[in-house]
């Protein structure tokens, strides 16, 4: 089977139609799952914190009619999400599972690892080869925990060890990625820049 895997969006409505263009022209038949932060949290970490009472949902996120009517296809839950669930005290933020399972992978956003000082993760325990994530915002593949630098529309076998997978981000770079679990090969993409998608 064929996933397009794609993840922080961060409410982003022209590069989340792009990539959404993309995947409809590229695998019309993939199975679509979001890996989180698909919504864009306006209030930081620190000051969220120091919250004393709910805020308005408008002041929490950037949440247009247009932008949701996208997301019609599942996702896990990302740390964006949680936040605007706390200030907001909103609960239909966390009706999103921590971490989905399909055919020798495990989808997880990211936020639950730990991260050093240079932003690279130290990654939990799983029972699939394969882990895709995001948060980050970088494409990457880690063989042995280092990152490896990736290159764009061309197949990489992942059926012979285990690997971890950043699928990049949707609100910076337009980056998908197209997993076979059948041919078990991942493949990086990039909607166009020059898709206006308005």
């Amino acid at each position: 089977m064929q996933y397009a895997l794609l993840g922080d969006l961060h409410s982003n409505y022209k590069n989340t139609k792009a990539v959404l263009k993309h995947i409809e022209e590229i695998v019309p038949t993939a199975q679509m799952i979001g890996l989180g932060d698909l919504y864009e949290c306006l209030i930081g970490k620190r000051k969220a914190a120091a919250l004393t009472e709910h805020v308005p949902l408008e002041q929490a996120t950037i949440i247009k009619k247009k932008f949701t009517e996208l997301l019609t296809f599942p996702s896990i839950i990302g740390n964006q999400e949680e936040r605007i669930a706390f200030v907001t005290g909103i609960q239909q933020f966390l009706n999103y599972e921590e971490k989905i399972v399909i055919k020798n992978a495990t989808l997880m956003h990211g936020h639950q690892f730990d991260w050093n000082e240079h932003f690279e993760p130290t990654f939990p325990s799983y029972e699939t080869p394969l882990l895709f994530f995001g948060h980050s915002h970088r494409a990457a593949i880690y063989i042995n925990g280092v990152r490896t630098k990736i290159e764009y529309n061309q197949p990489i076998y992942v059926g012979d060890r285990t690997y971890e997978i950043n699928v990049g981000a949707v609100v910076e770079s337009r980056d998908w990625c197209l997993y076979d679990s059948e041919q078990m090969t991942v493949t990086f993409l990039q909607a166009p820049k020059n898709d206006s998608s308005n």
